[in-house]
């Protein structure tokens, strides 16, 4: 068999079929739950292998729950007793279809990570499918998403890159909000004017992979509004900073909302945000990525593929922070390599058009990349 799919039910399980029934491939989809494959002789685990599988979803949920530490341990021990009957699961389901390679979504989820270092021992590539990075694309990647992705991190790679783009989408995604706070966005508060100059700073999901694997200094949202707010008591001028939870957050911030008159929180559209602000500050946000696209001056707090310098300002305290926002008016924005990265997005790396509406482009871009490997 050449490529195994591999997904819980829902959404991506469906694009994954379709994939199936369009590409020239011999292929299969499989869900979480492979109810009759089950290999006792499966090649061995680690104790540590073991707790690096589960390590992200228990981080995860202590970012949603707050629980006793003793009914943690027992979660911990739960986790690892799953994560090995996966591991044994996908070992006779990968025996018995024997691919060449296998396609998961994002790859952060518990039984992913069973099949992740399952596939290491036998020399399977994975290939990571997210949404893509570019408006209207998808991202196939070898080595992982988000900041484990393949991406170059050279600024001068893409000072060199040769092969412009002569059109790119600048059309942003909108996102819905979450159903638990669809009234809550409405409030009127949340669309007043905005003031006349400020910075945007993008919230993300409380339980977000980006916060929880790629962040070393923020780890909740809660410490972001703290760096901005050193950032505007420490300040020789006067700054205003503009906060939009992520809509697909359930959790609301309200204890924040009036705690500092100069930092607000707004729920217009993000494009007219990032658009209208002086500079774009976020921990790893797609919306960084976004505010590059539309040449704004972006301010990196932790690990991002596009955390390039040039591309925006990566900054690892917030000292510096502070001395950085001081200094905006003196910030030239390179477009050339900005251009050029992006280029590089559309022509190199992203799959054209998004997973939610495919078309031949996709397949036939899908179809030469997993010749490829």
């Amino acid at each position: 068999m050449d490529v195994l799919f591999i997904s819980k039910h829902g959404s991506i399980y469906r694009y994954f079929q379709y994939l199936k029934r369009n590409l020239s491939l011999r292929s299969t989809v499989c869900d979480f739950t492979p109810k009759f494959y089950f290999k006792l002789q499966a090649p061995p685990l680690s104790v540590d292998e073991i707790r690096a599988g589960t390590e992200f979803h228990l981080q995860r949920k202590k970012a949603k729950y707050n629980f006793p530490e003793w009914l943690w341990r027992g979660l911990a021990f739960y986790y690892e007793a799953k994560f090995k009957f996966y591991y044994r699961q996908f070992s006779g389901l990968i025996d018995n279809y024997k691919p060449r390679c296998i396609t998961l979504w994002n790859g952060h989820r518990l039984p992913e990570q069973a099949i992740k270092v399952l596939a290491i021992k036998l020399n399977i590539p994975v290939v990571h499918f997210e949404n893509g990075l570019l408006p209207d694309t998808t991202t196939f990647d070898i080595c992982g998403v988000n900041n484990a992705n393949s991406l170059p991190r050279d600024a001068q790679f893409y000072r060199e890159y040769k092969n412009k783009s002569t059109l790119i989408g600048r059309d942003l995604v909108t996102r819905k909000f979450h159903r638990s706070k669809k009234s809550h966005a409405k409030n009127k508060d949340f669309y007043a004017a905005l003031p006349e100059k400020y910075i945007f700073v993008p919230f993300q999901v409380k339980f977000d992979s980006q916060v929880l694997l790629n962040s070393k200094y923020i780890k909740s949202m809660t410490d972001l509004y703290q760096w901005i707010e050193f950032a505007e008591q420490s300040s020789d001028q006067p700054l205003k900073f503009v906060i939009k939870e992520h809509p697909s957050d359930p959790h609301k911030y309200t204890e924040l909302y009036n705690k500092n008159p100069n930092i607000i929180f707004s729920n217009r559209d993000t494009k007219e945000l990032i658009e209208k602000a002086d500079a774009v500050i976020t921990v790893n946000s797609s919306v960084g990525l976004e505010a590059i696209l539309l040449h704004k001056r972006v301010i990196v707090l932790g690990e991002a593929c596009y955390g390039i310098e040039g591309l925006c300002r990566p900054v690892k305290a917030a000292s510096e922070l502070s001395e950085t926002v001081n200094q905006l008016p003196l910030w030239e924005l390179d477009v050339d390599l900005i251009e050029n990265f992006l280029a590089y997005l559309q022509c190199e790396y992203c799959v054209p058009t998004s997973w939610r509406n495919p078309d031949k482009k996709h397949i036939d871009s899908l179809q030469k990349r997993f010749e490829s490997l």
